[in-house]
């Protein structure tokens, strides 16, 4: 069963959360601030760490660095009562891997909580089409990658971690790192977030 946290500062929120999630994660931890976070969510090695983007002490888009180099592993997804692309692009850039509106259906919460488990990245369609659209700056066409440049971009918008995409093409997760930095560089782009939209703008993922 998928363990999950749930960081949020009101305590209706979370008994809610955990009310729509009851039976199908199992949830192993509760904090109310940045702080209390950073310091149970290491202990409880959560899959999946909810987060709200505005929290007392820090917002969410800090806490979510600031997790990612305590446990790298655990998987961040965001809650929030904020739905404008800029929060959601702010936030996958730190190192989250979905961003979720709380207006967001019930049963949305679930299916984000389990494509961030399995390694995915989930924003929904209405709001991903949002951050697409925001993107004004034109970037370069799939045409300036090489085949296996653009087999690495392809593979990290489905969620592949390093060792799978090697294993798939046949190379080491050193040569696939390598790829993703060159391909980055082409196309002027500093995270793995940016390369996952722009592969989602051209229809590769």
């Amino acid at each position: 069963m998928i363990r999950v946290f749930l960081v949020d500062d009101h305590p209706v929120v979370r008994a809610g959360i955990r009310f729509l999630l009851q039976g199908k994660v199992e949830v192993v931890g509760e904090a109310e601030t940045g702080k209390e976070a950073l310091e149970r969510i290491p202990r409880a090695n959560p899959d999946v760490a909810v987060l709200d983007i505005a929290l007392p002490d820090m917002d969410g888009i800090r806490l979510a660095e600031a997790l990612k180099e305590v446990c790298p592993g655990v998987r961040l997804l965001a809650l929030s009562m904020y739905a404008e692309p800029e929060y959601a692009e702010r936030f996958l850039q730190a190192g989250g891997a979905g961003y979720l509106p709380k207006d967001a259906a019930e049963e949305e919460l679930l299916d984000a909580v389990k494509a961030v488990a399995r390694g995915e990245f989930y924003v929904p369609q209405g709001l991903l089409y949002r951050m697409i659209r925001s993107q004004t700056e034109r970037k370069p066409g799939p045409e300036v990658l090489t085949e296996r440049e653009l087999a690495v971009v392809r593979y990290l918008a489905q969620g592949c971690s390093y060792k799978e995409i090697g294993e798939r093409i046949g190379i080491s997760e050193k040569t696939v790192a390598t790829y993703r930095e060159r391909a980055a560089e082409k196309l002027g782009l500093r995270s793995r977030a940016e390369l996952v939209r722009w592969a989602l703008e051209h229809g590769l993922a």
